[in-house]
Formats: C-alpha cells, structure tokens, sequence
C-alpha cells in the first residue's frame, strides 16, 4: 500500500471538511480514495527520526516546564491501495482570495516525510511556468507582472527548501504559493480578455451564449425577462402550470428567446421527481418517465434551440437511481428523441466533472468515461455539458484556480463534441431554508470561507476564460431564485423576495466579455 507523509504547520485545520476534500490523482488522471491518519510529535527532534506517536516529555508529577515544553507538529500520512506515483490534492487558505482546492508536484511514494507547504508552493509554481510556456508558444502575450510574480515565487520556494527551521520554511512557502496564485490569476484575466477579442473577431469561431434557468412562483416572469441572458432553460412538467398554459396556447413568442428544453431527467441525489420515487418497481419508473418525455417531444415549443435530456450524471448512484438505472434511463431517452427523428440537438451533462467524487467512494467510473461509452452506441448527442455546483459540500466541487478549470475543458474537448459549462454557486445571504424541503432532499451546505466578494472576483476570472476557449459554446446558470432548488441554499440570481443579488455583475461582465463591451 503507498503511502505519502507530509509534515505540516501545528495549526494546519484537518475538520471533517477539509479531511474530505483531500485524494491523489495518479498518472490516470483518476481520484483515489485515501485513508488519513494524524500524528503529533516534538519538533526537538531530527525531522525523521521520531516515530510518528511521539508525545512530549512532561514531568512525572504531571506538571511541565514552560521553558523546556516542546512544541508540537503535526504529521499526516495518506494511504491508498497504489504505490505509484501522484499528485496531492488539497484546500488551502489563501490570505486574499479564500480556500482553494490546489495540489503539489507529482510526487513518488516514499518512507520519509514531505514538507507539505513546501511541495505545495512547488506544485502552483510549476503549473503556473507550464501554462506561461505553453501560452508564449501560442503567441499569447505575458505581461511583465506575471514574470515578477514567477520570479517571486521561485526565490521564496528557493527560500522553503533552504530553510533550516519549520517557521522559515513555511512562512517562505506560504509567499511562493501567494505569488503563484497572484501570478495565475493576472494571467487568466490576460488570456481571457485576449482570446476572448480573438475570437469574436473571427466570426467562423462558433458564439458564446448564457442561459438561466426559469423561475418558480413570483419569479416566473423577472426570470424571462432577464437581458443578460439569449436563452431559457425551461422543464416542461405539470408543476410548470404557468409555462405549460403559454405553450399549450401556442404564444411561446411571449418568451421572447430560444430555449432549452429540459433537464428531463436530473440524476443526482434528490433530483428526481416525487411522482416517480414513489413507483417501487424501476422498469414501471422508467416507463412513466419515458411516456412524460414523448408528451414533451409532442408540444417542444417552436423557439427551442435544445433539448437537456439527462442532467448530473457522474458514474456514482444513490437509493432512487442506481448508476446501471442511470444509463440505461439515458440510453432510453436518447433513443426515443432519435426516433421521433427530431432535428434538435441534445445536451447530456455530467455531475462532478473534475472526478472528485470517486476520491470519497469505492467503485464508480469517472464521468469522461461515461461520456466516451455513450458516443460510441452512437447516441444522438450533440453537447455535453459540465455540472458545476460550485463551493457546495458534501454534493458540489471545491474552489479551484483558474489553470485548473483550462484543464478541465482541455480534457473533456478530447471527446471531440462542444461544450456548455453549467453552473452554480453560492451567492451571497439567502432565505433560510429547512434542513430537507417537502421531498426530504438533501440540502449542502457552504464550508468554504469564501466571502461573497471573493466568488464574484473568482468568476469573472474564469467565465472569460471559458468564452475563450472554442470548444465552450455556452453557460447554463441553473438557480433563478434562492428558493427553487432547496438543495443549493444561496445560489440564486435573486433572493427569496426577488431582490437582484451582487452575482448579477457577474452575469453583466460576461455580457460584456462576449459582446466586447468590456
């Protein structure tokens, strides 16, 4: 079994939290789920050779010496079932910008312990001097800032592994990290705002377009109204009543935009309807699903541009919907829309894009496989869609940098089908909402201590990004309203009294971004 140790800081905070949110990927690409321990030494010994239970010598009598006591430090130690070599993966405070989910360098299993700071600070660095090479390559210009943040950094982690006491090494890591992230963050706002002009000066490259989800109750009608926004993603159920008498009455046009049709099917835990949780027997489920779907496929509105067939699929099931249902639901539903020999293209998304998931699981298959297994049935797909449910814990994906989310999108492009990113996230205080709503869902809550002004300052560096990149054609926010989805509390465009929240400068700089106003 491969083991990492790590010394890190005595006041490093290991809650059930941030426990959680460490794993190591390996070359796969793939999370692995890790067993972590914690251990306590003195620091008055040689760094590897105190074993890792050793107390601090107090006196018989039970009292100590202040003068004499020695102070304490912690070791982990990450286990999983794999001796190669990976990288560690874990939330880190940063003084300016709030947690962030960051990682070290690739790194071998070995006996004797890693400074984790250290490793840490050379992992963003390295990333960060990749991305700026991989860039310059491709005629992106890098500012002089970002070259002094590299400088930076390197003569502080220069400083960490140099360094002959704990407090210099992590004081010396701590900055290299800062500056790395500084220098990250400067230059995505650099990319995005050049490639981001590139492409709207190319008009072969394909547009970016931003949908919201509708709205529910009072809320129907601000969230069709919205200017920021070219499409609506509406579901077509009975509990839509207000929608479902402009449809049926054949004045779609008061919408006013294209829509997206759907999702039909959300996947993830509590998603699924109550009318259809409450048939016990799957085949019986799946076939009232499957006759909801040609109702909808019967009445789909002239103005839509699309259909969400199938929402948060991520390779892991649950009580209601094993992972086998899942596909076989999906498989089903896409076969129905191929004979109804619709032209409208088809989105298919994918609940935590990034894998994280299988870091806390045994089993599971990463969700770009699931993906790659349905192209090749030859299923009529025409998007694929990336489930963000950003800052939101246990059932959501961790804060993470900039270069990470390029990743992302780099890998999932491999698949060779246009992409839509689907977000939410918290958004600032909200109305108060009961621990399960009247479906008995589950509810996430937000761990992270990220403020409000960190979240907006965090998307508008990543969303230019994603217009950036060809292979993004689109972004579904999916939460008009705090109070339509009690199992993200928060991540509405307006609150519970339809007051606009500080998120919807986010959605007017993407506006901008897109349109070249910015």
């Amino acid at each position: 079994m491969g083991e990492f140790r790590f010394r890190v800081p005595s006041e490093w905070n290991l809650d059930t939290y941030h426990a959680n949110a460490i794993h190591v990927i390996g070359l796969d690409g793939i999370p692995w789920p890790c067993r972590i321990s914690v251990s306590e030494a003195s620091n008055s010994e040689p760094d590897d050779a105190k074993p890792d239970n050793a107390k601090p010598d107090n006196s018989e009598s039970g009292d100590s010496d202040p003068e004499s006591t020695a102070v304490l430090e912690k070791t982990i130690t990450i286990s999983r079932n794999r001796d190669e070599s990976g990288k560690l993966y874990l939330i880190y405070p940063m003084d300016r910008r709030g947690e962030m989910l960051i990682c070290t360098g690739t790194l071998p299993v070995r006996e004797t312990r890693y400074e984790l700071l250290t490793e840490l600070a050379r992992g963003t660095l390295n990333r960060l001097r990749n991305q700026i090479s991989i860039w310059e390559e491709g005629g992106l210009y890098i500012d002089n800032g970002v070259h002094a943040y590299v400088q930076l950094a390197t003569r502080m982690l220069s400083k960490s592994i140099l360094a002959t006491e704990n407090k210099m090494r992590d004081d010396a890591a701590r900055q290299s990290i800062e500056a790395s992230m500084d220098g990250i963050f400067d230059l995505s706002n650099s990319f995005g705002a050049q490639i981001s002009k590139f492409r709207r000066e190319h008009e072969q490259m394909s547009n970016f377009w931003m949908a919201n989800s509708v709205g529910s109750g009072d809320q129907f009608e601000p969230s069709l109204a919205s200017k920021d926004f070219d499409l609506l993603e509406i579901n077509l159920n009975a509990n839509n009543v207000e929608l479902e008498e402009k449809i049926s009455g054949g004045r779609e046009e008061l919408l006013g935009k294209r829509v997206i049709v759907g999702p039909w099917l959300d996947a993830s835990i509590g998603g699924m309807d109550s009318s259809l949780i409450n048939v016990d027997d799957f085949g019986a489920r799946k076939e009232q699903l499957l006759i909801e779907c040609r109702k909808q496929l019967s009445r789909i509105p002239r103005t839509t541009s699309l259909i969400h067939v199938v929402s948060r699929l991520n390779g892991i099931g649950h009580r209601h919907l094993s992972y086998p249902q899942q596909l076989s639901v999906t498989v089903d539903m896409l076969r129905l829309i191929e004979e109804s020999q619709t032209d409208l293209p088809t989105l298919i998304s994918f609940d935590f894009p990034w894998a994280e998931r299988l870091a806390g699981a045994v089993g599971g298959v990463h969700p770009l496989q699931i993906a790659d297994s349905l192209m090749r049935q030859g299923l009529p797909i025409s998007f694929l869609g990336l489930d963000i449910n950003l800052d939101y814990w246990p059932n959501g994906s961790m804060i993470r940098d900039p270069l990470q989310w390029i990743d992302l999108v780099d890998v999932w492009a491999q698949l060779g089908l246009p992409l839509v990113i689907c977000l939410r996230m918290p958004t600032g205080p909200g109305a108060k909402l009961t621990p399960e709503d009247s479906h008995h869902r589950p509810v996430n809550s937000t761990s992270s201590n990220l403020t409000d002004e960190n979240r907006i300052t965090f998307l508008k560096t990543v969303m230019p990004m994603m217009i950036a990149r060809p292979s993004v054609h689109g972004m579904i926010w999916q939460q008009w309203s705090d109070t339509d989805d009690s199992r993200f509390p928060n991540s509405g465009l307006v609150d519970e009294h339809g007051a606009p929240k500080a998120i919807q400068e986010v959605m007017k700089h993407i506006r901008s971004s897109i349109d070249g106003d910015a």
